[in-house]
C-alpha cells in the first residue's frame, strides 16, 4: 500500500484547515448517492422499515421492491443480477460505500447477503463509474448503516418456520447515546429446499443449504467535528448445489466472507472529510462430490485505503473529491498469480446557477502497473420546468477492470486484456406532489471491449476483449398513496422495456428480459397489514442464436400481518407463488411451487 503515505498526508492537510464561517445550512455529508451529487439520476431507497419487516435475502428483496431482474440456478443457489441489460459484474455492490464485487470474477451472489440488518438500501440505476469506480456501468447498489447520537435502547427478534423444513431467525440490538453508537445483529437461515418440480417426477435434490450473518456498528462522537465509526460483517455460506430436470447432482460450494471498515469523519464548517481504512476477505470451496475430500479453492484479500473530501464554496457551489488505493492479493488452486494495487482519483462540481438548476461535473481518473486506466468523465443535471415537473439527464463515460480469473486463471489467463469501456445518455422526467410520484427514464449504453470467453481449441477457452454491445430501453415508475381515516393505500408499479444487442451477432444478450414489471400494493388498518406483490418476467434467450429460451411467468406473492402488544409484536403469513406456477429464471432449473412462511417480529 505505497500510495497509503500519500493518502495520510492529504488528511493531515485538509484537517488543518479552519475556517471561522458559521455552517451553511445546506451543508451535508451524504456521500456518493447523494441525490445533490446524482441530480441528473434515478435514487431509489429503501428504508428500515422495508428491509426488516421480514427476513430473506437481499436478492428476493431487490426484486420485490426494486423491479430489478435476477436469475437464480434454483432457490437459495448462485443468484446474480442484470441492471439494464449489463452482465453480473457491470453493476456495482457497495457496503458503506466500500465495492465489495469479487475480486475474482467481478460478480456478486444475492444469495450470500442478507438484507436484514442495514438502515437503508440505495439503489441509483445508470452508468456511475465517475463517482464509484470499475464496473458501475449498470448501475449502483449501497448497503448502509447509519448512525444517530440519540439516547435509544432497542431489540429487534425475528424469527420464521417455512414450507421445504425452512427456518429463520435474527436479532439486532442498539445501544446508543449522545456519545456512542453500537448496533449488533445476527441472522440466520436454513432449508431442506427440497421442493417438488411441478408438472414432473423430480423434487429438487441436493439443494440443502444454511448461511449465517453477524454484522457490527459502533460508533464514538469525539466532539462536534469528529467521530470514529467502525463496521464490520461476517458471512458464513454452506450450501448443496441442487440438481437440474435433466441431470443429477452431488456437489457443493461453501464460501465465507468477512469485512471490516474503520472510518474518521470531520465536519468543518465550509468542509467535510471521510477517511476509510478497510480490510475485505472472500474464500471459497467447490465440491465436485461433496462426499470426496477433493475441491477447488480461492481467496482474495483487499487492502483499501479511501479519502473523500468535500468543500463547500457558499450555497450553491461546492467541490468533492476523494482518492482510493486499493491493493488486492489473490490465490487458489486454479489462479498462477493475483496481486494488483490500483490507485484512482476524482473530482466532482456541483452547482445550482439558479433556483431550477442543479448540474454535477465530474472526472475521474486511475494509475495501474497491471494496465492502462482510461479517463473517464460525467456530466448530469436536474431542470425545473415547473412546481412538480423536473427534467433530468446525464451523459457518462465508463471502465471496468479485468478480474483476476480473467488475468490469472491457470494457462488461460490474458494479461494483455483491456479494460471494457462504455458511453451512456439518459433523459427523464420527474413529476411530484403530496402522494404521487412519477418517473420515465429512457437511456442508451455502447459498450466496446467487453471480455468474454472464447474457445480456442475445443477443450482450451481463453478471454479476450472483442464483444460490443449496444443496450438501451425505458423505465417507469408510479407511486401514490391515500389515507381514508384509519385506513391507509399505498400502490407502487415499475416497468422497464431493455434492448441489450451484441452488434456482431445483432442478437439480444442471453438472459436479459425485453419486459420487466412489478406491482406492489399495501393496505394497512388498526394494525391490520396486507401487502400483494405482483411480478412480470418477461421470456429470456439462453443461447447467443436466440434460439432457445426461459418462458415469461407471473409471479404472485401476498403477506397478511397483524401487529399485537401495543405495536410491538407483528405476527405475519407470507405466501409466495400463489398461484403455484411453474417457472424458471435459469433453463433446467426450476423455482419453487407455492410455499409459505410463518414469521413474528418483535420490537421493544
Amino acid at each position: 500500500m505505497k500510495y497509503s503515505i500519500l493518502l495520510f498526508f492529504i488528511c493531515l492537510f485538509t484537517q488543518a484547515q479552519n475556517d471561522s464561517i458559521n455552517l451553511l445550512n445546506e451543508v451535508k455529508l451524504y456521500g456518493n448517492f447523494s441525490p445533490n451529487i446524482n441530480a441528473g439520476y434515478h435514487i431509489q431507497i429503501l428504508n428500515d422499515s422495508t428491509i426488516n419487516n421480514t427476513q430473506q435475502s437481499l436478492g428476493n428483496l431487490l426484486q420485490n421492491k426494486a423491479n430489478l431482474y435476477f436469475k437464480q440456478n434454483g432457490n437459495g443457489m448462485v443468484s446474480s443480477i442484470s441492471l439494464r441489460g449489463s452482465g453480473a459484474s457491470h453493476t456495482g455492490v457497495y457496503w458503506n460505500g466500500i465495492a465489495i464485487n469479487s475480486s475474482l470474477n467481478g460478480q456478486t451472489d444475492f444469495n450470500t447477503l442478507h438484507a436484514n440488518g442495514f438502515s437503508q438500501i440505495e439503489i441509483r440505476k445508470g452508468a456511475g463509474s465517475v463517482l464509484f469506480g470499475s464496473g458501475a456501468i449498470g448501475g449502483a447498489i449501497n448497503l448502509r448503516d447509519k448512525i444517530y447520537f440519540t439516547n435509544k435502547k432497542e431489540l429487534r427478534v425475528n424469527a420464521g418456520l417455512g414450507s421445504y423444513h425452512t427456518k429463520n431467525a435474527f436479532i439486532q440490538t442498539k445501544l446508543n447515546t449522545t456519545k456512542f453508537y453500537s448496533k449488533i445483529s445476527f441472522s440466520t437461515i436454513k432449508s431442506e429446499n427440497n421442493y417438488p418440480f411441478l408438472n414432473t417426477r423430480l423434487s429438487n435434490e441436493n439443494a440443502a443449504y444454511k448461511n449465517y450473518h453477524l454484522k457490527g456498528t459502533f460508533a464514538y462522537k469525539l466532539n462536534t467535528k469528529n467521530q470514529i465509526q467502525f463496521f464490520s460483517t461476517y458471512s458464513n455460506n454452506d450450501r448443496d448445489l441442487s440438481r437440474t430436470v435433466t441431470a443429477p447432482s452431488n456437489s457443493k460450494y461453501k464460501n465465507e466472507e468477512k469485512r471490516f471498515l474503520l472510518q474518521w469523519k470531520n465536519f468543518g464548517s465550509k468542509y467535510n472529510a471521510s477517511l476509510k481504512l478497510a480490510y475485505l476477505e472472500e474464500t471459497y470451496q467447490f465440491f465436485l462430490d461433496k462426499n470426496a475430500n477433493d475441491f477447488s479453492y480461492g481467496k482474495s484479500q483487499n487492502y483499501i485505503t479511501k479519502y473523500d473530501f468535500s468543500y463547500f464554496i457558499k450555497n450553491k457551489l461546492s467541490l468533492h473529491t476523494g482518492v482510493e488505493d486499493k491493493f488486492i492479493k489473490g490465490k487458489g488452486k486454479n489462479l498462477t498469480k493475483a496481486q494488483r494495487n490500483v490507485v484512482e482519483t476524482y473530482l466532482l462540481v456541483h452547482q445550482q446557477p439558479i433556483k431550477k438548476l442543479h448540474y454535477n461535473l465530474s472526472v475521474r481518473k486511475g494509475f495501474s502497473a497491471t494496465y492502462n486506466i482510461p479517463f473517464i468523465y460525467a456530466l448530469d443535471a436536474k431542470y425545473k420546468i415547473a412546481k412538480k415537473i423536473a427534467l433530468k439527464a446525464n451523459y457518462t463515460t465508463n471502465y471496468k477492470l479485468p478480474t483476476f480469473n480473467d488475468l490469472y486463471w491457470n494457462y488461460s489467463g490474458n494479461e494483455d486484456l483491456l479494460a471494457e469501456q462504455s458511453k451512456t445518455v439518459e433523459f427523464g422526467i420527474d413529476y411530484k406532489e403530496k402522494n404521487t410520484a412519477i418517473n420515465i427514464t429512457s437511456y442508451h449504453t455502447n459498450s466496446s471491449n467487453l471480455i468474454q470467453w472464447r474457445p480456442v481449441t475445443n477443450t482450451f477457452w481463453k478471454p479476450i476483449n472483442i464483444q460490443n454491445v449496444i443496450s438501451y430501453g425505458l423505465e417507469f415508475g408510479f407511486r401514490t398513496s391515500k389515507k381514508i381515516r384509519k385506513h391507509q393505500f399505498v400502490l407502487h408499479t415499475q416497468y422497464s422495456y431493455t434492448i441489450s444487442e451484441d452488434q456482431d451477432l445483432k442478437k439480444q444478450l442471453i438472459y436479459v428480459p425485453f419486459h420487466k414489471a412489478n406491482a406492489t400494493f399495501n393496505y394497512t388498518y388498526k394494525g391490520w397489514l396486507f401487502y400483494f406483490n405482483q411480478q412480470y418476467n418477461g421470456n429470456v434467450f439462453t443461447t447467443t442464436s436466440n434460439t432457445q429460451t426461459v418462458a415469461d411467468f407471473w409471479l404472485s406473492n401476498i403477506q397478511i400481518a397483524k401487529k399485537i402488544a401495543k405495536n410491538k409484536v407483528t405476527i405475519g403469513l407470507t405466501v409466495n407463488n400463489l398461484f403455484n406456477i411453474a417457472y424458471q429464471t435459469v433453463a433446467y432449473r426450476p423455482m419453487p411451487n407455492r410455499n409459505f412462511n410463518l414469521n413474528i417480529n418483535i420490537k421493544i
